[in-house]
This record gives C-alpha cells, sequence and structure tokens, in this order.
C-alpha cells in the first residue's frame, strides 16, 4: 500500500529548524536579562543581610564598651607587649593586622567569617559581587574610620595636651576632623544625626569621608575605599589632579553606581555612589555629589 504524504515525512524541514531556533533565541534573549537582574538584586539583598549584621554587631559591641565605637585597629600604637607578634615572627603586631582590626574586635558578636589565622575575610564580611574579583583579605565591606574609630595613632594617647605634633591637624585643611576628638573611637552621643551618618558600607575595609579629596588633593581615589559593587561602572575614577592608577577590576567597582550603607541608627539601604563621593570625584558616568562632609561626620545634622 502507498504511504501518505504525512506518513512519509519523519522530520522538520529546514525551515521549521529555524523557526524554531529564532524562537528559542528570542526567548533568551528576553529572559537572560531577567535572570541576570534577578541575580544581581540577590546580590544586594545578601549585601544588606551582611552589612545588617555587622552593623548590629558594631551596636552591640558599642552597648559593652560605654557606647563607643571599636577603634579601626587595636594594633596603632603598640609595642611587642601590647600586641604579641603573629606566630613564627619577631614583629610587634601590625595595624593592619586582623587580629588588631575591627573586624576581630566585633568578631565575637557576630562569630562568622573572621579568620585571623589567615587574614581572611569569608562569609558575612565578604560582599558578594567582589568576592569573585578580589583577594580574601580585600574582599569585604568599609569602616568610616576616621568618623567613628580613631583617626590616627594617637588613639592611644590619653594625654591629650602632650600629644605628639603628628596628632595635630589644622582646621583649613581637615575642617572638623581637625578637632582633637577625632584621635579617638566616637561615642554614640557624639553623634548629630545617627539615622544619616554611614558606618559601614561597600569597600576595601576602610572608607574615607570627603574630606580627604581636600587634605590630600594628589592621592590615588582608590584610598577613599567606597565601592559601587552593585551596578559596576566603566571607569576610571579620577580626581582633580590626576586619574586612578589602579587596575581594571578596581576602577569598575570604584566608578560603580549603587553601593549598600549601614547607618549610625541600624538600618540598611542601597545608596546612590556618587551621594557619598566629594565633587572633586568624577567618572565617565557620575560626579561627586559633596561639598562637605554631610554623611560622614559626627557633627553634620540630617538634612
Amino acid at each position: 500500500m502507498q504511504k501518505t504524504p504525512d506518513q512519509r515525512r519523519k522530520g522538520f524541514t529546514l525551515i521549521e529548524l529555524l523557526v524554531v531556533i529564532a524562537i528559542i533565541a528570542i526567548l533568551a534573549a528576553i529572559l537572560f536579562p531577567v535572570l541576570a537582574q534577578a541575580r544581581k538584586s540577590a546580590r544586594v539583598t545578601q549585601t544588606i543581610s551582611n552589612v545588617k549584621q555587622i552593623n548590629l554587631g558594631i551596636m552591640m559591641y558599642n552597648g559593652d564598651f560605654d557606647d563607643t565605637f571599636p577603634l579601626w585597629s587595636a594594633g596603632m600604637g603598640c609595642t611587642v607587649a601590647l600586641c604579641p607578634p603573629r606566630p613564627g615572627t619577631s614583629d610587634a603586631g601590625s595595624v593592619f593586622d586582623l587580629r588588631y582590626m575591627y573586624p576581630s574586635l566585633v568578631g565575637p558578636y557576630i562569630k562568622n567569617g573572621v579568620n585571623t589565622t589567615t587574614g581572611a575575610l569569608t562569609d558575612i564580611w565578604a560582599s558578594p559581587n567582589t568576592k569573585p574579583l578580589l583577594s580574601a583579605v580585600s574582599n569585604t565591606y568599609a569602616y568610616n574610620h576616621w568618623t567613628l574609630g580613631g583617626f590616627s595613632s594617637c588613639a592611644r594617647t590619653i594625654d591629650l595636651a602632650n600629644m605628639p605634633g603628628s596628632c595635630t591637624r589644622t582646621t583649613a585643611q581637615y575642617a572638623e576632623y581637625a578637632d582633637g576628638s577625632y584621635n579617638f573611637p566616637a561615642s554614640v552621643s557624639s553623634i548629630a544625626s545617627p539615622a544619616t551618618l554611614n558606618v559601614i558600607l561597600d569597600g576595601a575595609q576602610l572608607s574615607r569621608p570627603p574630606q580627604y579629596a581636600i587634605a590630600f588633593p594628589g592621592e590615588d581615589p582608590w584610598f577613599i575605599g567606597v565601592w559601587g559593587p552593585h551596578d559596576l561602572g566603566r571607569g576610571p575614577i579620577r580626581n582633580l589632579v590626576a586619574p586612578s592608577t589602579q587596575n581594571a577590576v578596581r576602577q569598575k567597582l570604584m566608578s560603580g553606581k549603587k553601593t549598600v550603607v549601614g547607618y549610625a541608627d541600624g538600618h540598611v539601604k542601597a545608596a546612590v555612589t556618587s551621594t557619598l563621593y566629594h565633587q572633586n570625584y568624577s567618572t565617565p558616568e557620575w560626579r561627586g555629589g559633596l561639598t562637605d562632609n554631610r554623611f560622614w561626620s559626627r557633627e553634620h545634622e540630617a538634612p
């Protein structure tokens, strides 16, 4: 018996196959950006959770230490007796030794992610966006240390009247940070607007206020320590003197447009990165929005 045309047909024609491929490509083009945005949103949510827990740990530390914020490093001004050397070495502890820095001081209240043996910061202390890009020492969050953690090595000097010259600063260069009280960790009561003062944010362990642009106009913007990893930029970032000399990965982080900030009243939110930078800094996509130390210093009231 002769087969009908439908019975003889065993597969797609070329046109049908191309139509199916085109439909799949269109669906992929629609879905992939949606999935990418969902992943980005999940990372923002994870970062907000991490910063919230770190901020809470800092607030718990404050409660146990007379409502005073932690030193950015207990290694400041240390001797071998005060800061025993890391096993296998003979030097006094460095201020940048994780054993003495603020994550270790706050760590007991969080008990997650601080490895003082290797110096690595993981889990809660590791930003989900920067973790794939940077080392385990760098992939963390930044403390507003000029304002909260003791500006200089003078934090161990109790006698303000007899401070060495290195502990004094001019108002013209440092504005409110010239005040000797900034040599020491801030008390909770010294903060004029807890709801707008940033404590911890996306960045490079230590962040610096807009006043840094005045005090050190020629320094690489990398030392501001504020990143925008939730909406990476294109770089470069520059100050009025020169662009940053950092590599492409760091340029993308510094010039990013969204960062997560934890505030002194305990709330956390995603913020526009440019609102945290002095106007002397710019990228191809934004320019810093601050002319003073609003959101950074103890004295500033809510706008």
